[in-house]
């Protein structure tokens, strides 16, 4: 019970924080250059998204989400959120509340994976938006006359959201054990550069910077999502979020400086 209500002060505390409205542009921001060349260049589009504009139109944006901004704006929201207590110079006071190390530890984990799937569903919400709202200004498009593909935008949504729990756990570990933020989020966008130049390697499938890319299958497009329920690297993400939230709640429980 105290876990939750930890929780919840967490998600009152990050409302309307730089997490909060990071994650909300961020999500808006591919959505809302798509809904300009839409808008702007239709005669480059119509040809394209024909027959499946939706298929099309997702595909796209989830290529180019997964592939760099998506893990990005995990780096930064895994960095932002427990920076609140260094920029405030509040957890001693955190520490010396009636709370358990644990539920310290896990309610602010809780409210990086819930700002992590606020993003998602924000995203998805924009990129409908930005396909109908191109039809509705110019209706040669067939936005409004094909239907979504729901279940591999689900799965799709899914398989990403477990690719990405291997940072989720890295960067939140790196973001509790220094106080200046800007350390995990360089280590992190170092990491991601690294992932995405080392795409060519044979055992790519094995580096947590990747995953997000690799649920996605490169340029595969949608129809690589069709695939199994979990791939080789969303198992290795799994344990990579087993082993660093162990590691990363270690640490904290065991560090004789806290905060």
């Amino acid at each position: 019970m105290s876990l939750v209500i930890a929780t919840r002060a967490e998600l009152i505390k990050n409302k309307r924080s730089a997490a909060f409205w990071l994650c909300l542009i961020g999500s808006a921001f591919m959505p809302f250059i798509f809904f300009l060349t839409f808008t702007l260049r239709p005669d480059l589009n119509y040809a394209r998204l024909a027959a499946e504009p939706w298929q099309a139109h997702l595909g796209k944006g989830w290529q180019n989400f997964s592939a760099f901004l998506l893990p990005m704006f995990v780096i930064l929201t895994c960095s932002l959120i427990p920076q609140v207590e260094y920029k405030n110079n509040t957890w001693k006071q955190v520490f010396a509340s009636p709370l358990s190390i644990g539920d310290i530890f896990f309610s602010k984990y809780l409210s990086i994976i819930s700002m992590v799937f606020f993003l998602f569903v924000m995203f998805n919400v924009f990129m409908l938006l930005a396909g109908v709202a191109a039809d509705l200004i110019h209706p040669k498009y067939t936005f409004l006359e094909k239907a979504v593909d729901w279940k591999w935008l689900i799965k799709m949504n899914f398989k990403s959201f477990i690719s990405l729990l291997a940072i989720i756990s890295i960067q939140y570990w790196l973001s509790l054990r220094f106080r200046n933020f800007i350390v995990p989020i360089g280590i992190g966008l170092g990491l991601l550069v690294s992932a995405l130049i080392l795409m060519p390697w044979e055992h790519i499938n094995k580096v947590p910077y990747a995953f997000p890319l690799l649920s996605f299958a490169g340029s595969g497009g949608p129809e690589a999502a069709k695939s199994g329920l979990l791939a080789s690297h969303e198992i290795y993400s799994i344990l990579y979020f087993l082993v660093f939230t162990l590691l990363g709640f270690a640490d904290m429980r065991f560090r004789k400086e806290r905060g």
